[in-house]
């Protein structure tokens, strides 16, 4: 999409074709914007990941190929992978539980629910 047209309120939409630089106008009422990009993982190609189609491979603890590398969100990949926004949030606290035991192994894989109270010894 080139540009929105409207005043207060949508009512066109410009189209351009990036490669062949033709655009075109399209009326219409509203405008749902379904936002995406490309990853650009940069250093991260080169730490000896699996890496598919520019997505870091993770199992169902977050982790990489990499001992002690885990990763979460629309980055990663793997089979029951849901692309939203809510399941990376999910995948970051599975990720971060998961990477907690290595660094401290007194540390309890299952930190409880949100809904247990106060952590012990909170005020």
């Amino acid at each position: 999409m080139a540009s929105v047209i409207g005043d207060g309120a949508v009512e066109a939409v410009r189209l351009a074709d990036r490669a062949t630089g033709e655009s075109e106008l399209v009326a219409c009422d509203s405008l749902i914007a379904a936002l995406g990009f490309t990853a650009q993982l940069g250093p991260l190609e080169h730490w000896g990941l699996d890496i598919v189609e520019r997505r870091i491979v993770v199992d169902s603890r977050m982790a990489t190929s990499v001992p002690g590398i885990f990763s979460a969100g629309d980055i990663t990949e793997h089979p029951a992978k849901v692309r939203l926004m809510l399941v990376g949030f999910g995948e970051a606290a599975t990720a971060v539980a998961n990477a907690a035991v290595p660094l401290d192994p007194s540390a309890d894989l299952f930190p409880g629910h949100s809904t247990d109270g106060p952590p012990p010894g909170a005020n």
